[in-house]
């Protein structure tokens, strides 16, 4: 019965190490082979330690729907401005509602 619960033991924390590796590879994780180690640990406070640290910083893109860091300005798989939108004439931060651009006066759409 020992062996049996240690076996258990070691079968959940390879299972556990296996999907935080793969699934912080997908997610594009600079270490995801460490974040694989740390899995090793223990169960289950390594897979909710991963899982409240990775998925703090991720967002949808409202385009195209991928997973992304919040961080971004762009969508690196469709382009879709992420952020705020900038003045093409100055390049300063503006809102999609404004008509011109306090910085520079242009305008920046039709009425």
């Amino acid at each position: 019965m020992k062996y049996l619960l240690f076996v258990l033991l070691i079968i959940l924390l390879v299972l556990q190490a296996t999907w935080i590796f793969i699934d912080a590879k997908k997610r594009g994780e600079k270490y995801y082979w460490l974040w694989g180690l740390f899995g090793l640990l223990n169960v289950p406070s390594s897979l909710i330690i991963y899982i409240l640290v990775t998925r703090y910083e991720v967002s949808k893109c409202s385009k195209c729907g991928a997973l992304i860091k919040k961080s971004y300005k762009y969508c690196p798989y469709c382009g879709n401005m992420l952020k705020t939108s900038l003045c093409p004439h100055c390049g300063r931060e503006i809102k999609d509602e404004w008509v011109y651009c306090p910085n520079c006066s242009k305008k920046l759409r039709e009425e």
